[in-house]
């Protein structure tokens, strides 16, 4: 029902922001509420305001590239000093993200990852040139032992060594 006039049948209106992108990033991790998505962005960039995270949430959720996942943070409970008295109302809803939402990310990989990729620029490269050079290592280790060991064969069996 709705068709294309449906909130969520329709594509984003306006090009992504870098919040919009760093919340889609946020969620491929894993689903989270507003609040712990405005710490984590406050983390990695100047702090982010949970009110504007909800509001890119709920932008995001009516192009259908995020949606509420049906279960609540217990975060708020936990905060509470009794707990039994929170009204459900208080606990944050999580969110995650859609399968849409993931290709719209992938496609916009190098803008959104880049502020998290760069202080691992190079580090998996370095990594991999570490382990071929040591399993050269190893394999020069190898066919050095061996020549030394088909060396004294062919010295003992020649009567050369060993009298």
């Amino acid at each position: 029902m709705g068709g294309m006039n449906a909130p969520h049948a329709q594509p984003l209106r306006q090009d992504p922001t870098e919040l919009d992108l760093m919340i889609l990033n946020v969620l491929r991790e894993g689903a989270q509420s507003a609040p712990l998505l405005a710490e984590s962005l406050s983390q990695s960039h100047e702090r982010v305001a949970v009110d504007e995270v909800r509001l890119r949430l709920v932008g995001l959720a009516s192009g259908g590239l995020a949606r509420p996942s049906g279960r609540a943070s217990r975060l708020s409970e936990v905060e509470a000093d009794e707990p039994a008295l929170l009204a459900p109302q208080q606990a944050a809803p999580l969110w995650e993200i859609t399968e849409e939402g993931r290709a719209f990310v992938e496609a916009h990989d190098g803008v959104a990852l880049a502020p998290y990729d760069d202080r691992d620029v190079g580090l998996e490269e370095e990594v991999d040139e570490e382990r071929d050079l040591a399993g050269l290592v190893v394999l020069l280790v190898i066919a050095l032992l061996t020549a030394v060991c088909a060396s004294y064969s062919l010295l003992t069996a020649g009567g050369v060594l060993g009298g």
